[in-house]
């Protein structure tokens, strides 16, 4: 890997934990930049970036930047500075933009979606994920996410259930899977030609103030952004402020009243977010033609059940409990039970908990 003095530089100072945004402009101001704090680092810096960084930054100077750059190739990481070409355009003139990321993998190129969402989704929220990102990606679009637990695994699991590509951000080292139970999906998002992206230096726990950090570069590398489900007290509010600081355009899932998940996304429509129900919504503003593919066509939520039969006419709409579905259908408890076990069979219904039912949706 070949590495300018600058690049080098800020490899060293991003292994420092504790160097605030303030220490790194003192850093520019005084010194030079990044390079003099390296080349000429002593004793001094101590007074521009304080005691704890100081020490974070000496115990790595005495480890060898050269060691560092050796375990990144290693883990088949490169990091990618604003001089570099493949620093992702999109990335380059939002506020705040980071100075060096890290990633694994190709960030292709073209129009991208990010999908954000809470961690705690409901089934429909999950569902709605997956099957939004899995057409929008079908059709050639980057979905960005974060890989957390909720809304942003189903993200990244419905990009690649469409044969498309994904990015996600993390708010750790790229060494350091958050959550662990995701490391498989990690994989196959870089073996699918996505890739994994921290402006964290390998071997940088996943702190819980790093997540806010991180929701600016979901945002950034993307074109519009798309939530799905989350409380108002969400952390999820803060991708979508960086998403609308950025200028990028916003869209919003409706959802049940009822639900606190569609506290948000029912918020940012009131207050002129656009609506996505299909994945046309999206792909039109993006203008990004929409083709019929192997995994299926953009299927609109509002979509007629799949047959003309008096059980899936009556779940089109909403799932029902059995109780319900034998007052509608007009059926007997026999052979609505019957019934209910062929469709289910096929693959046409799915049981839900209170001895409900609902349509699977392709």
């Amino acid at each position: 890997m070949t590495v300018s003095p600058r690049k080098r530089a800020l490899i060293f100072l991003s292994q420092s934990e504790s160097l605030t945004p303030r220490g790194r402009r003192l850093i520019d101001e005084k010194l030079g930049g990044p390079e003099n704090a390296l080349e000429g680092f002593s004793y001094d810096i101590r007074r521009l970036i304080g005691d704890k960084a100081y020490r974070e930054l000496a115990a790595v100077r005495d480890r060898g930047v050269d060691a560092l750059i050796e375990a990144m190739e290693k883990s088949g990481v490169r990091a990618v500075s604003m001089e570099d070409d493949d620093y992702p355009e999109k990335l380059r003139v939002i506020p705040d933009a980071p100075e060096l990321l890290y990633i694994r993998g190709t960030i292709p190129e073209g129009p991208a979606l990010s999908v954000v969402g809470s961690r705690h989704n409901t089934r429909y929220g999950r569902d709605s994920a997956l099957r939004l990102s899995r057409d929008i990606a079908a059709c050639g679009v980057l979905i960005v996410s974060g890989l957390a637990r909720g809304i942003d695994t189903a993200a990244h699991e419905g990009a690649l259930s469409g044969n498309g590509k994904t990015a996600a951000v993390l708010g750790c080292g790229l060494d350091l899977i958050y959550p662990p139970e995701n490391k498989e999906l990690a994989e196959k998002i870089v073996a699918s030609g996505g890739a994994l992206v921290s402006e964290f230096a390998l071997g940088t726990p996943p702190l819980p103030y790093h997540f806010p950090r991180r929701n600016r570069i979901i945002s950034g590398l993307s074109d519009a952004l798309l939530l799905i489900e989350a409380a108002l007290r969400s952390g999820t509010q803060s991708t979508v402020n960086h998403a609308l600081d950025q200028g990028r355009m916003v869209f919003a899932l409706p959802g049940n009243i009822d639900s606190p998940g569609s506290e948000l996304p029912l918020k940012l429509l009131k207050e002129g977010a656009e609506m996505c129900t299909c994945p046309s919504d999206i792909l039109s503003r993006l203008r990004v033609p929409e083709r019929r593919t192997e995994v299926g066509e953009a299927v609109s939520l509002s979509d007629p059940a799949p047959a003309d039969h008096p059980v899936l006419r009556a779940l089109r709409l909403e799932e029902k409990t059995f109780e319900e579905l034998l007052a509608e259908t007009g059926m007997d408890a026999g052979s609505l039970s019957g019934e209910l076990s062929l469709l289910e069979l096929d693959g046409k219904i799915e049981k839900r908990p209170g001895r409900a039912y609902a349509l699977v949706r392709e």
